[in-house]
């Protein structure tokens, strides 16, 4: 079910965020609320490590990394 929330679902949260200043703060949320859904928990501290023990980056994190790319990019 991650597979599909994070090929489908990610690409159009995470599209052209690293050319605008966008909101993480709601970007995050919204990534989080699948999480949330998903294994039925509201505790932050427990899907940060969901997250990280599954191989998701934080998407605040993620996001950094687009950016870094898309500035290297000639």
């Amino acid at each position: 079910m991650m597979h599909l929330f994070s090929s489908y679902c990610k690409p159009i949260l995470l599209y052209a965020v690293e050319s605008v200043n966008s909101n993480l703060g709601s970007l995050s949320y919204s990534w989080h609320a699948i999480f949330r859904k998903l294994f039925g928990t509201n505790d932050v501290d427990c899907i940060n490590d969901i997250q990280r023990f599954m191989g998701y980056l934080p998407l605040v994190t993620e996001v950094d990394a687009h950016r870094v790319v898309f500035f290297i990019q000639d």
